[in-house]
């Protein structure tokens, strides 16, 4: 069996946030599951994360609060902490002065979501992902599916982004596991918004297939689960996150270790999709794919 775990980066809604919404999905080998948990949960260790969520795009961010400390790198991973939780009380009285309602609780959620790393400077933040995304890369038999929407080119229609990019992952998941004779199962990130559309969707595909090819081996409709304990969601989150970086800003520090566990059917990379309206688009995507189309035909995904 393959457990197929899936997450987002960028927002849904068309002209608003980053430029695409990418939807991936990281395929793991049942049996193989402990050990690579395991492995990733030294990673984190490693970097004081045991226990704590690897949100991707947090942990790549400047921390403003880090950086207004003199000698912040020069200091003990505990008076880092203390120093930045000193310039987050700092701040958050500024914003509370002068900010908006709207501003106080972005600030509030913006603190929480940094807090687990604040003993990290930005250069060991950055080191942690490319441990971790070095270590799927090291994985054989974990295969990356995706699809990459650029939103100021999608047209709407009967599926939004997120419906459409799902039926995309879905069905290469699908083509996956009809060459290996196996079957698997989705768990998803717990997104609010998305569960009840995904499911229904699920079921419709389990009723009548996607626009490509049957549901047969895929079991039941996704499992929706806490990231936060759930490591595999939180390494979709990474994997999803450096495949937008790479779209939107040409980055390649994380994606250079994921890229190499995209589904191939020789040497060309059919697991992942960058959908456009160009008619030519040379990005690395699509070159992966052998041609340099932006909006590329389904093509079935190997077992190899």
């Amino acid at each position: 069996m393959y457990i197929l775990y899936m997450d987002e980066s960028g927002v849904e809604e068309l002209g608003a946030g980053t430029s695409h919404f990418v939807l991936l999905g990281l395929v793991i080998p049942a049996e193989e599951w402990k050990l690579l948990d395991t492995t990733l949960g030294a990673v984190k260790a490693r970097y004081g994360l045991r226990e704590q969520e690897i949100h991707t795009a947090w942990m790549h961010r400047r921390y403003s609060e880090q950086e207004s400390v003199d000698g912040f790198e020069t200091l003990s991973p505990d008076d880092r902490r203390a120093a930045a939780e000193a310039a987050i009380r700092r701040r958050a009285g500024i914003v509370g002065v002068e900010g908006s309602k709207k501003k106080i609780e972005a600030y509030r959620r913006e603190s929480r979501a940094i807090r687990p790393y604040l003993h990290l400077t930005r250069a060991e933040r950055l080191l942690c992902l490319e441990a971790l995304a070095r270590e799927i890369s090291l994985q054989p038999d974990v295969r990356v599916f995706a699809d990459a929407i650029s939103k100021p080119d999608y047209v709407p229609g009967t599926l939004t982004p997120y419906e459409m990019a799902f039926e995309q992952v879905l069905t290469r998941f699908q083509a996956f596991l009809t060459a290996k004779h196996d079957i698997g199962i989705v768990v998803h990130d717990n997104n609010s918004k998305a569960a009840p559309r995904l499911t229904r969707l699920t079921r419709k595909f389990h009723a009548v297939g996607t626009l490509y090819r049957e549901i047969t081996n895929i079991v039941e409709t996704p499992l929706f689960v806490d990231s936060s304990l759930t490591s595999m969601v939180q390494m979709a989150d990474l994997c999803a996150f450096a495949l937008r970086r790479l779209i939107e800003n040409n980055e390649d520090r994380l994606w250079a270790f994921v890229e190499a566990r995209g589904d191939r059917a020789g040497d060309r990379c059919v697991g992942i999709r960058h959908y456009t309206g160009r008619r030519a688009c040379s990005c690395r995507v699509c070159r992966a794919h052998g041609r340099e189309s932006g909006q590329l035909p389904f093509t079935t995904a190997t077992a190899g």
